[in-house]
């Protein structure tokens, strides 16, 4: 691909893709793995909501960690009320440190009585 050409010619520091718009978790864990070996940090960044940060936590966890995630949380105006309006339980941090749930999956739940308030019919 175009980005891989680019990467292998060095033309980045930093490689912040979303798992949430690009690749996925399995096709970005590939290619950040393949990062390893380029002198290229692989840390993702995404502005999406709160189903998409958590993606994008899980595939920093399942690579063994990242340097920092970029991710939205900037109350009043994007607090975890907006981020992870889905979501039964909001994603939360501490210190600058997420703690991902045990559960399977991805370890969420929605909150189906919300996303019935906000569907299109």
């Amino acid at each position: 691909s175009s980005l891989q050409t680019m990467v292998d010619g060095g033309a980045f520091d930093i490689v912040q893709p979303d798992a949430a718009l690009v690749g996925g978790i399995t096709g970005l864990a590939k290619f950040g793995r393949g990062l390893r070996e380029t002198n290229t940090i692989f840390t993702p960044h995404t502005w999406t909501n709160g189903l998409g940060v958590v993606a994008n936590f899980h595939l920093m966890a399942g690579l063994g960690g990242a340097p920092f995630v970029e991710y939205p949380y900037d109350p009043p105006t994007w607090g975890l009320d907006r981020r992870d309006y889905m979501l039964s339980d909001p994603v939360m941090q501490t210190g600058g440190v997420a703690t991902l749930s045990e559960k399977a999956g991805l370890g969420i739940s929605l909150d189906e009585e919300r996303l019935a308030a906000t569907r299109l019919d």
